[in-house]
């Protein structure tokens, strides 16, 4: 079901609605995939992305239950936390900066972001690790990976990530969580297993190589079209915007 953010034309409750019914019908689905893996379904987190989608649509999302929620764009985040904090107070949502993040942002991100999804170079870690400190926190975030080494995306390559990971770990303020990768897009769901599967191995990979399993305890894996295959193969964090808020707006 499409989400329309105009007040005027369906009214700030319907928009509520038609997120409540979209969030629950997607948990329950996560769910569901969870349990075929034989997983507990309180496992899996799945952010909300509110990519493109305006404040008001983002404050109902929040006032229909959601917590967690994703920004692809550094600014687009930092407005809209200030925006909805001010509808619905602060403290209420748990920000995920999920997209790419160039070195120069760094420094708006340290502390201000439940976790950062998308550390692909030890340069980017080093920026965001002196950030936090400066900032007193210790930032908690994941290793993007190509996994399917596609031109068009970012991430670390795959015989790269032990690598990163180690040196990820070691500094002092960053609290490295685990892996992420974004698969291709496919008509067919199954064609993403390989690519989910394989950001798993990556990550048991990284442990039998001496890192703590506590850095990588999660992978964030899946979005909309695929998310529960990711949940199958083992996706402790899936990022859904469409199933959701609908189609993304331009």
């Amino acid at each position: 079901m499409p989400v329309e953010s105009r007040k005027t034309e369906v009214g700030a409750a319907a928009i509520e609605d038609a997120i409540r019914s979209n969030w629950e019908a997607v948990v329950e689905r996560a769910g569901a995939a969870a349990s075929r893996a034989g997983r507990d379904p309180q496992s899996v987190t799945i952010v909300a992305v509110t990519k493109t989608h305006p404040a008001e649509v983002v404050a109902a999302a929040v006032r229909a239950g959601i917590t967690d929620l994703g920004e692809n764009y550094v600014q687009e985040m930092l407005e809209k936390q200030e925006r909805v904090a001010g509808e619905v107070g602060p403290g209420a949502v748990r920000w995920h900066f999920i997209g790419h993040l160039q070195r120069n942002k760094a420094k708006y991100l340290a502390g201000r972001c439940h976790l950062v999804h998308s550390v692909d170079s030890p340069e980017l870690a080093a920026e965001l690790n002196r950030r936090a400190g400066k900032a007193g926190v210790r930032q908690a975030v994941l290793i993007e990976v190509n996994v399917a080494g596609e031109a068009s995306k970012f991430g670390v390559a795959p015989e790269a990530v032990v690598e990163l990971a180690s040196q990820v770990a070691g500094l002092e303020h960053l609290d490295l969580q685990g892996l992420m990768t974004v698969e291709p897009l496919a008509e067919d769901a199954e064609a993403c297993r390989p690519v989910f599967r394989r950001l798993r191995e990556l990550a048991e990979e990284c442990v039998g190589a001496g890192l703590p399993p506590e850095t990588m305890r999660h992978l964030s894996m899946g979005m909309t079209q695929d998310f529960e295959v990711a949940i199958e193969e083992g996706a402790t964090i899936v990022r859904v915007g469409t199933a959701i808020f609908g189609p993304r707006r331009a």
